[in-house]
């Protein structure tokens, strides 16, 4: 017992100082399979963004851990009128926990984010799982992100 709750404040630990040091992290809802998640973003390059993320599906119950690479620029270096909004579009890798097993694949990610002030945006994006099984899915995300 004493391990776990020591590698639970570890991890904890690792979270937070990873989340202070990006300046960027987000809260996560996803449907049509209801989800919670916490996501920390690292802006890589201007419009290279690296995105680690865990949801927390309430049926099965299950975990979905992944990693993007997104592509993700401002609008507003193209025309001032449009500062403050950032389509993205990317995927990366991703595994899913639940039910007795791991399914691990390939996810595809698009969508657009809003930036209400400079520390603060709202996002709306799907996002498709296509797992080396030969399985699939497919979610809306929605969220919002700290700077």
């Amino acid at each position: 017992m004493k391990r776990l709750t020591l590698l639970v404040l570890l991890v904890a630990l690792a979270v937070g100082a990873s989340a202070q040091a990006q300046r960027s992290f987000q809260f996560r809802i996803s449907v049509p399979s209801p989800a919670l998640g916490f996501g920390l973003e690292a802006e890589l390059q201007r419009n290279l963004v690296a995105l680690f993320y865990g949801d927390l599906f309430f049926q099965g119950p299950g975990v979905f851990v992944g990693g993007e690479l997104l592509f993700k620029p401002d609008l507003g270096q193209f025309d001032r009128d449009l500062r403050g909004i950032s389509p993205y579009l990317g995927g990366g890798i991703g595994a899913g926990f639940g039910g007795g097993g791991a399914d691990v694949g390939l996810t595809l990610d698009f969508g657009i984010e809003f930036a209400l002030d400079r520390s603060t945006g709202l996002f709306v994006g799907w996002q498709g799982i296509y797992y080396f099984d030969g399985g699939a899915g497919s979610r809306a995300i929605l969220g919002a992100s700290f700077r």
